[in-house]
């Protein structure tokens, strides 16, 4: 009997619980359509004044885009240095481009002071690499990645970089800018030149070595020559080997050299554009995009302005209540 009375009593609370849940999802619902009532009505009842609002929102948002803003993007692909190190090389020109700062973006990027005033936006984004499979999933834009999360990982060698201008024959040159930037950079010039010095350290190393072992395959061909002491074909079976072992090491080290040569080349920027930079022909601020958010705007602004108004004594009345 006491068992089934606690299960009973179990099953009671539960369905109250339920009860309980569902009243407060219909009291939230009745609320929200009385919320959703009560705007309708202030806009009835404040029509003019709504749209009023509306139109110098849409006024507004045509004159501040009545210059079009047009965005191009390309890859960043980084043989020397890590993506954290560049981004953060990078990430001074977003502040100096939207605040227009045009006197240091020019300087940073060495442009002419009438392009960089054309220059709204420079951003920089990670490429997130899901599973850490070494492959890049997806571009960090919202800049949301957790790093935290170990089930994904930032790519150190490749960067988006976007640009966004009023002028789109500057997007051309940005390239060049951007590169005149991080190769001026004091540390990317150091490690560049400590780099570079240890290749050619290396590469001259073997040089020697070629030398040494093309002088010794001489010295040896000539004292074999001289000192010939067993039979003329035992002679040219020894001579063959020694000569071919000589070859092999020579060739061994010559393809050591061209690694190194091709690596001093290819490292000695530390980076390069997969691609110019790619713009799209359609500015970011058309007139079918932007007005409708500006016009929205001026909705909203509207509604908090009738409410105001409205409810001006009840609010009077509830701040001036004694506590």
């Amino acid at each position: 009997m006491l068992i089934m009375d606690n299960k009973e009593s179990q099953e009671l609370d539960l369905l109250d619980v339920l009860k309980s849940i569902g009243n407060a999802i219909a009291k939230g619902f009745m609320f929200l359509l009385k919320v959703i009532g009560l705007v309708f009505r202030l806009i009835f009842q404040y029509k003019y004044v709504c749209i009023a609002c509306m139109l110098l929102f849409g006024i507004l948002g045509y004159y501040l885009n009545k210059e079009k803003i047009y965005r191009a993007e390309t890859d960043l692909k980084l043989n020397s240095y890590s993506s954290y190190f560049v981004k953060d090389i990078l990430d001074p020109l977003h502040l100096q481009s939207i605040s227009c700062d045009s006197v240091s973006l020019s300087s940073a990027l060495n442009l002419p002071i009438h392009d960089a005033k054309t220059i709204t936006n420079i951003e920089s984004f990670y490429y997130i690499d899901i599973q850490n499979n070494g492959t890049p999933d997806y571009i960090d834009y919202k800049g949301d990645f957790n790093a935290n999360d170990t089930t994904m990982s930032v790519l150190t060698w490749r960067l988006r970089v976007r640009v966004e201008g009023k002028d789109t024959s500057v997007i051309h040159k940005m390239a060049n800018a951007v590169s005149f930037l991080l190769t001026n950079n004091e540390q990317v010039k150091r490690e560049n030149e400590l780099r570079t010095n240890q290749l050619d350290e290396r590469i001259a190393f073997v040089d020697r070595e070629i030398n040494l072992l093309d002088s010794l395959r001489r010295k040896e061909y000539f004292k074999k020559e001289r000192d010939i002491s067993v039979s003329m074909d035992k002679a040219i079976l020894l001579n063959e080997r020694d000569m071919k072992l000589f070859h092999s090491d020579l060739l061994d080290l010559n393809k050591v050299k061209q690694e190194l040569e091709w690596e001093r080349n290819f490292y000695s920027q530390g980076f390069v554009f997969e691609n110019e930079f790619n713009f799209d022909p359609r500015p970011i601020n058309g007139k079918i995009k932007t007005l409708p958010k500006y016009i929205l705007w001026g909705l909203f602004f509207s509604i908090i302005l009738c409410g105001g108004w409205k409810f001006k004594q009840r609010m009077s009345d509830y701040l001036n209540k004694q506590v």
